[in-house]
This record gives C-alpha cells, structure tokens and sequence, in this order.
C-alpha cells in the first residue's frame, strides 16, 4: 500500500514537472502523442511557435533512425531536418482557450508533409499562458507598462464589447495606450484578402475624436493597430457570429510613455511629450526630468534649497536666495498697502479737480449775452434787474422776447456791473 502512494505521488510530480517544461518552454511530442496545453482560470493559451517534421535528434526521433538509412538517401533534406511551421493550424486549434486537444497526426491533414512519406515525424511546440481580463468582473481595465489582455468571446457569451457595455481601457494620466491585435485566423494565401480589413470592432478615442477600425484577417497575426491620444479607450465588437471558433482574437494593452508628475508646493511644471522642466516660483532652480521605459530619469531638488543640479543648461547668471513663506506673505501686504495708498491719492486728487472745474463753470455762467433793439435806458434796466432778481424775471417785467439782435454783452461780476458791446456807443450816440 506504502509503496503503491510513493508511486503515485512520484508520478503527479513528473506530470507536474512535464507540464512545468512543456509552458513557456519547446517541448517534443511523438507521432503517437497528443498536444495538451493547460492553464488556469482567468488564463488563456497562446502558442509561441509549433514546428512539424524532422528538426534533430531527440525524444522521438534517435540517432539510430537517422543513421539506418543515411547511406541510401544522403544529406537529401527531405530526410533530416525537413520541417515546415504549424503555427496557424495550432492557434485555431488552442489560442484562445484556456486548454485544448491535438493528436499529433491530425497536423499532417491540415499541411504538406515536408518530408519523405513514411517516416518517423514529430511535433516541438510551446506556448504560454497568458491572463485575460474577467468580463464577469467588471468592463473596466487599466493598462500599465505590463500588457493587459482581452479576448474575443462568442457574441452569445459576450458581455463587454457590446454597444451599450464596451470595454474601458485606462491609463495613468500623462500615458498613452498601445493597442495591438494577435490574430488567430491563419494565414492568407491570396494578395486580395491580404490587403482588405476584416474589421472585427472598433477603437473610440474620444480624446483624440477618431474612430478605428481593428483590421485583422490579413494573415499578420501580431500587428499594431493605435496610439491613443489621451489616457481612455473604448472598444467595441463586432456582432458577427464566428462559427469557427468561439475566441479569434486577442487585443493587448500596454501604456507607453511616463505619468504626468503632482507638482510640489511652490513648484511650476512644464512637460513636453517626454520631457519635463520642474522649477520653483520663489527662486530660479529648475530641473529637467526625461522619461525611459516608463519612469522619470534626473535629479530633483528641493525649493528650500540652494543646492541643486540644474539639468537644463548652463548659465552664468547668479542664483537668488530662497524666500521663506512669511516673507513671502508680508512682501504680498506691504505691495497691496502701497497699491491702496496710491489709489487713494489718485481719489483725492480727482476729486479736487472736478471741484476746481464746477467753480470755474459757475463762474462763467455769469456770463450773460442778450440784445436790446436801441433801447439804451431799457438795457440798463435789464441790466440792473439781472444783477437784483435775475435774468429769467428782469426779461419777463420788462417783456422783452427772444428775438432780440445781439448787441450787448454784459458781465455780472461780484463788484459791480459793466457792459460791454461792439456797437455800444454807437447806440447811446443814436
């Protein structure tokens, strides 16, 4: 009984073991064999490579085999290292899934042998397991420097990707989005369908305000397919039912370029794609900070500080001190003292001047214009009669009209009374 449990146990670690080989690793199976890639939840299969033939010596294929028939054929490369690349064939079969099935023999239906019929061939794949975005979960995923994935599911079974649930993909602000598409739809023989779209959704980038198709079916199986302009994407499918396989494609996400910096207190930035220049508003330090592979690379300081490293260029000029916060505050009094007090001197003296102007203009009110049609005694009388009870009053006792022809100017000052007129002598003449 003891011995029966090693024996199993010893077992479930070399399947373990084979498996741990098999996954991201070439592993070889026979003609009699059959291919079958495991993964785990929320996982999905991805074929790395898959070659079919006679490559070299190993596991299935011995060097005695090779050698049994080396005199008869010679170094014809049909007979030793003749092989020929099944990739496609094994991504309809597994990528995409989170496990599958392949006989080995199968793969020869589905391609030209690529070497003498009747001999010993075999399979050397590997693949990877790559984890996927849970739909069940939530329709929002954030890229990173680290690809994000997602897979094409049946329209049955889709939940993300419709019209009113589309995928959200994220990023840090200040990064943008790479999206390519790994295609598992084969190859494609014809030049026609090589240059068409098969258009399995599109890429909304609101930022950018454009719509993008995502071309696949061109027999490209890994190729890029936008640069986003901001931090956000969205990303719809296609309804169309894909009959031969339930998951053809699989988008990756990865965010490119550096995330925008929080900008300490009392500090200014600026940032130009990438590069950014950080300084200090209460002196002239500045730093200049690029960005590599997605981290900020430089020297920053401290505001506080009169030493630094000033990345940006060389200069002469000296640095001023740094001010201190309370400094800062009674230097921002003192300017808001000195701007009231001139405000108000400018007040003062407007005022004086329109007092100034008002008594000049009463003054010349005194002036008076008025003519009498060779009546001396009745312009004296008017005259006097302005100087006692006023113009208005002295016109309407002596019953003058308006029409009067102007021939006297008289000036009612506070000394007396004088007039004054061109003509005036003349009329007393007469």
């Amino acid at each position: 009984m003891m011995v029966t449990l090693v024996g199993l146990l010893l077992m479930s670690i070399m399947t373990q073991c084979v498996l741990c080989q098999t996954r991201n690793q070439i592993g070889e199976y026979c003609i009699t064999e059959t291919f079958r890639p495991q993964c785990s939840k929320n996982e999905v299969i991805l074929m790395q490579g898959a070659t079919y033939g006679r490559m070299h010596v190993g596991r299935c294929l011995t060097a005695e085999e090779v050698e049994a028939h080396r005199t008869a054929v010679g170094d014809n490369p049909q007979y030793f290292r003749c092989s020929v690349e099944v990739l496609d064939i094994l991504d309809q079969r597994c990528s995409g899934k989170a496990e599958c099935e392949v006989r080995v023999p199968e793969i020869l239906e589905k391609t030209v042998s690529p070497c003498f019929t009747g001999l010993m061939v075999y399979l050397e794949a590997s693949y990877d397991c790559i984890t996927v975005a849970d739909e069940k979960r939530s329709c929002t995923i954030k890229a990173s420097t680290n690809p994000t994935h997602i897979i094409s599911s049946s329209p049955q079974q889709r939940i993300c990707g419709r019209e009113f649930h589309p995928w959200i993909v994220e990023s840090p602000v200040g990064q943008r989005i790479s999206v390519t598409l790994i295609d598992f739809n084969g190859k494609v023989t014809d030049d026609v369908n090589r240059h068409l779209c098969n258009s399995y959704g599109i890429i909304v980038d609101r930022e950018g305000k454009r719509n993008i198709s995502i071309c696949g079916g061109k027999g490209e199986r890994q190729s890029k397919q936008y640069m986003s302009t901001g931090n956000t994407l969205e990303i719809y499918f296609n309804s169309t039912d894909f009959s031969v396989n339930d998951r053809q494609f699989m988008l990756n996400f990865e965010a490119v370029g550096c995330s925008d910096i929080i900008p300490a207190e009392d500090t200014w930035l600026k940032r130009k794609e990438d590069v950014i220049i950080i300084g200090c508003y209460s002196n002239r330090l500045t730093w200049k900070l690029n960005c590599s592979e997605g981290k900020w690379i430089g020297v920053l300081g401290n505001c506080s500080i009169n030493k630094f490293r000033d990345l940006t260029e060389t200069t002469d000029e000296r640095i001023l001190p740094a001010i201190s916060n309370q400094e800062q505050v009674l230097a921002i009094v003192a300017i808001s003292g000195c701007t009231f007090a001139v405000c108000l001197v400018i007040v003062c003296v407007g005022v004086l001047c329109l007092r100034r102007f008002y008594v000049r203009y009463r003054t010349q009110q005194e002036y008076k214009t008025f003519s009498v049609s060779g009546n001396p005694d009745a312009s004296q009388q008017l005259i006097r009669g302005i100087a006692s009870v006023g113009e208005s009053e002295a016109k309407e006792d002596l019953g003058f009209t308006s029409n009067w022809l102007p021939s006297y100017s008289v000036y009612v000052g506070n000394d007396g009374l004088n007039a004054n007129n061109a003509n005036s002598n003349n009329a007393i003449n007469q």
